[in-house]
């Protein structure tokens, strides 16, 4: 008896399918991961930048408090 070859082609196309549909989900899933990875990490930037300024603004200060009272 001779096997169906088309019933092993349409078995042989639906693996194909499934692993291409695994592929696509995982690279789905990374490209979200990366997204939020990458909204986190400038959340922390422009709160360092925030930090960074307030304590220049600070510094900026605390000079020319010492300054006028020197003079």
């Amino acid at each position: 008896m001779r096997p169906n070859t088309q019933e092993y082609f349409d078995l042989k196309e639906e693996k194909r399918q499934a692993r291409r549909d695994r592929l696509e989900f995982a690279a789905g899933m990374s490209n979200f991961l990366s997204v939020v990875l990458g909204s986190a990490v400038i959340l922390v930037l422009i709160l360092l930048i925030i930090s960074l300024l307030n304590w220049l603004n600070q510094d900026i200060r605390a000079t020319f408090t010492l300054l006028n009272a020197r003079f």
